[in-house]
């Protein structure tokens, strides 16, 4: 079969600029939010990152189905996310890794730089390469058995993602300092290598991995037409051998649509399916955008995607006590760590020096979560719980 050159070049930069369109508005926004989540000022406080990663809800997961109840930290939102990445694996791959995931955008944003600035460089050695990309693996099992064991988010002081979203926070120093160092290490990784974390070590990677090779639509090489010119594995961010393969089914393939945009021959690299129904990478981002966003969408609507954090005195306004049991007696158990002193003096009414006088709370720490607040005077939530209960029941 004769080589056709492609006569398309406006198409592909369509494609390609409209991919990475997507992934730097989702990470502009998911930075933005953590920010304002990291350094709470004002009304409007944005849940944390925890509830907004679909790898949250699959940590979650163990906890919902025994206890019907989501992890601390962790919203439905996160749930609706892992439903919504389930579904884009089923029928494109890990197309949330190659066209959402903001780590992701992250770590190829290092890569460009890394072409401009660093000099030139071989690829991983392939006896290191391949061993190493089952570390992921075993990070997924480690990280989601010890989490369900230990009913708590045991990945957040590892998770490198936290750690983006607290860089302006002293928790960073304090309880995410390793996800700093591993966020550290990717970046600059990826300065050498495309992708670094998510060849090695992520594990929401993993999960997708798990599934992709399932999918309905995968890219598919005519190798007739094919002229050996190696575009494709020049392209792909996670070196997989498109130029090899006829159908790429890599567990590794993100779904990027990089590889096709590349291929210089008509209708010799294509995303299609098993019957040769074929999409275009552009269409291909547009589902992915409607189906991932769509279910956001949806989920907000009906009141089960929470993209804030409600107040003790919010919760007491909307249920009529923190209970929601009518009585106007606010409940102390919803007070959690990210609460302030002011917060509960505003939900309660108590002033805010019979709260915190028995810890030797500072005033100018009044304003502060409780969580980090708790550690540098040495009392536990539940002693503090316990004596607003206590102040509750002693005023009029």
């Amino acid at each position: 079969m004769t080589a056709v050159p492609r006569t398309d070049p406006a198409k592909r930069r369509t494609a390609k600029w409209t991919r990475w369109g997507l992934l730097l508005t989702v990470l502009a926004a998911s930075t933005i939010l953590g920010l304002l989540h990291a350094n709470r000022s004002g009304t409007f406080w944005p849940v944390g990152v925890d509830a907004l990663c679909p790898f949250g809800g699959l940590e979650s997961l163990n906890s919902l189905i025994l206890n019907g109840a989501y992890l601390k930290k962790v919203e439905f939102g996160s749930l609706a996310l892992l439903i919504a990445s389930v579904i884009l694996v089923a029928v494109f791959g890990r197309t949330f890794c190659g066209r959402i995931c903001p780590l992701g955008t992250l770590q190829e944003v290092f890569e460009r730089l890394g072409k401009r600035f660093v000099p030139e460089h071989g690829p991983v050695p392939v006896w290191l390469d391949r061993p190493a990309r089952f570390l992921k693996y075993g990070v997924l099992a480690v990280f989601v058995l010890w989490t369900w064991r230990a009913g708590e988010l045991v990945m957040r002081p590892y998770d490198p993602w936290a750690a983006y979203h607290h860089l302006t926070s002293p928790e960073l120093l304090t309880e995410i300092v390793v996800g700093a160092v591993v966020l550290l290490v990717s970046l600059i990784g990826s300065l050498l290598y495309d992708r670094f974390f998510c060849r090695y070590a992520c594990p929401m990677g993993a999960f997708l991995g798990l599934g992709a090779k399932l999918s309905w639509f995968k890219v598919r090489r005519n190798e007739l037409s094919c002229i050996d010119c190696g575009a494709c594995n020049a392209a792909c961010p996670v070196a997989i051998d498109v130029a090899e393969a006829i159908t790429v089914d890599s567990p590794e393939c993100i779904a990027c649509g990089e590889c096709v945009e590349a291929c210089p021959v008509q209708d010799t690299l294509v995303v299609a399916d098993r019957r040769s129904i074929r999409t275009s990478s552009l269409m291909v981002t547009a589902f992915t955008f409607l189906i991932f966003f769509g279910i956001v969408a949806l989920t907000t609507a009906a009141g089960e995607f929470e993209w804030t954090k409600t107040t003790l005195a919010g919760e007491v306004q909307r249920t009529g006590s923190g209970s929601g049991s009518g009585d106007g007696v606010v409940d102390t158990s919803t007070i959690k760590g990210w609460m302030s002193v002011n917060d509960i003096a505003d939900a309660t009414g108590l002033a805010p020096n019979d709260i915190a006088e028995p810890f030797g709370i500072d005033e100018s720490e009044y304003g502060e979560g409780l969580g980090e607040v708790k550690e540098a005077y040495g009392f536990e939530m539940s002693t503090l719980r316990d004596h607003v209960t206590a102040l509750l029941a002693e005023s009029p």
